[in-house]
C-alpha cells in the first residue's frame, strides 16, 4: 500500500507512474482508432492492451472522466505540435500555409477515428472535453494570428481585426476538413483539399493586405519580406 501511495503521488516512483499513465493513453487511443465511431471502449479492454491490471488505471485517473480528458489532451498537443511547428525564414508565406494545411489535412486523414472522437467530446459532450477541442482550436488559431500579426508588421500596420480574422481561418479550415471526412468526394483527395483551404486562405490574407494598399507576393521568402518589406501603393 505505502509503495501504491507513492506511485500515486511521485517521490521514487515519479517516473514509474507517468510512464504507466503514458502506456494507458497510448493503448486507449490505440484502442479508438481501431474502434468504430462511437463505440464504448470498456477499461479491462484498455487494461488489457496497457499490459497492466484494471485496478492500475484508477492508481493514475480519478475515473473513466479524467482518462477521456487526460487522453485527450495528450492527442491535441500532438496536433498542435505537429501543425504549427517553427516558421522557416526561407519559405514564402503562402507555402507556409500549404505546408500547415496539408499538415493538418493528413493527420485527418490518417488519424480519422481519433479526430472524431476528440470532436465529439467524452461521453455526451462533456463541457470539460469541449474546452480542451476548443483550446486545441485556440492554440492554432494563435498561431495564425502570429503569421499574420508578422506580415503586418514589417509593413508598419496594425489591425485588430488579424485576431479574429485568425479564428475565423481556423473554423473555416476545421469545417472544411471536417465535412470532407464526412463525405470523402471521389474526385477530392487530401492534396486537392489542401489547395482548396489554402487558397481560400491565401485569397483572405490578399484581400485584406490589398485593402490597406498593400500586395504582397506569396512566394517571396519570409527572410526577404522582413528586411524589405513592400511599398504601400496609391489607393
Amino acid at each position: 500500500m505505502a509503495a501504491d501511495r507513492a506511485e500515486a503521488t511521485g517521490g521514487r516512483w515519479g517516473d514509474h507512474n507517468t510512464e504507466r499513465r503514458r502506456a494507458i493513453i497510448a493503448a486507449y487511443v490505440e484502442l479508438i482508432e481501431e474502434s468504430p465511431p462511437g463505440a464504448d471502449i470498456p477499461l479491462q479492454v484498455i487494461a488489457d492492451r496497457a499490459g497492466v491490471k484494471r485496478s492500475v488505471i484508477y492508481r493514475h485517473f480519478s475515473d473513466r472522466g479524467e482518462l477521456d480528458a487526460r487522453t485527450r489532451e495528450f492527442a491535441v498537443e500532438q496536433v498542435v505540435d505537429l501543425v504549427m511547428p517553427d516558421f522557416d525564414p526561407e519559405e514564402g508565406l503562402r507555402a507556409t500555409v500549404v505546408r500547415i494545411i496539408g499538415t493538418y489535412v493528413g493527420w485527418v486523414s490518417v488519424h480519422a477515428r481519433l479526430h472524431g472522437w476528440i470532436e465529439r467530446g467524452p461521453g455526451s459532450g462533456d463541457p470539460a472535453g469541449q474546452a480542451v477541442v476548443a483550446g486545441t482550436k485556440a492554440a492554432i488559431a494563435e498561431r495564425v494570428a502570429q503569421l499574420f500579426t508578422m506580415a503586418a508588421s514589417v509593413v508598419g500596420q496594425q489591425h485588430s481585426g488579424i485576431d479574429p480574422a485568425a479564428f475565423a481561418i481556423v473554423s473555416l479550415v476545421d469545417g472544411g476538413v471536417t465535412r470532407w471526412l464526412e463525405t470523402r468526394p471521389a474526385d477530392l483527395d487530401e492534396a486537392e483539399l489542401t489547395r482548396l483551404l489554402s487558397d481560400a486562405i491565401w485569397a483572405l490574407f490578399d484581400a485584406m493586405a490589398r485593402a490597406r494598399g498593400f500586395v504582397v507576393d506569396p512566394e517571396r521568402p519570409i527572410a526577404e519580406l522582413l528586411a524589405d518589406p513592400p511599398a504601400r501603393l496609391d489607393i
